[in-house]
């Protein structure tokens, strides 16, 4: 019975050579290649103007911080006279006007702390010349309009809680 396992041997034979042949793979190898390509040149194109936005950012925040320095100094070289400078702290104390104001009231609280600033020029005055008629009727005045001054102030606090 060799004859009978060296033909069984010869037909494994057989099965093993045609199970080795060239086997079709199960996908494209060049179509990965190409599609890994493709997206390494979308993610650097990215990458890229991401980079460009970045840059163009950069440049305008430093020219929008260049031209603000600009203005800034433009106001410093603003000739302040004394006058302006003495009646702003008499009528404002030490603070500063707000940037919002309302309108329905400012051009009265304006020409309120205008006329209270002028009447206390005219008491010094009046002071320095010794007339006690004048300083006693300008002091009034000015109490009358101090009190109008403190009651408009008063009533655009009551407003703007409300």
């Amino acid at each position: 019975m060799p004859d009978a396992r060296d033909a069984e041997l010869a037909a494994r034979l057989r099965r093993l050579d045609a199970g080795t042949a060239t086997a079709a793979p199960g996908f494209d190898y060049e179509a990965f290649v190409e599609g890994q390509a493709r997206r390494q040149r979308r993610a650097r194109r990215r990458l890229a103007m991401a980079r460009g936005c970045a840059a163009a950012l950069v440049l305008a925040l430093v020219g929008a911080s260049v031209w603000r320095l600009q203005q800034v100094d433009d106001l410093a070289e603003v000739p302040v006279t004394a006058a302006v400078t003495a009646t702003a702290t008499v009528t404002r104390g030490a603070s500063m006007q707000p940037r919002i104001v309302r309108a329905d009231s400012y051009l009265a609280v304006a020409a309120l702390e205008d006329h209270i600033a002028s009447l206390d020029d005219a008491l010094n005055y009046a002071r320095l010349r010794g007339g006690a008629a004048d300083v006693a009727r300008l002091e009034r005045t000015r109490a009358e309009l101090f009190a109008s001054y403190s009651q408009l102030r008063y009533a655009e606090r009551v407003s703007a809680n409300f």
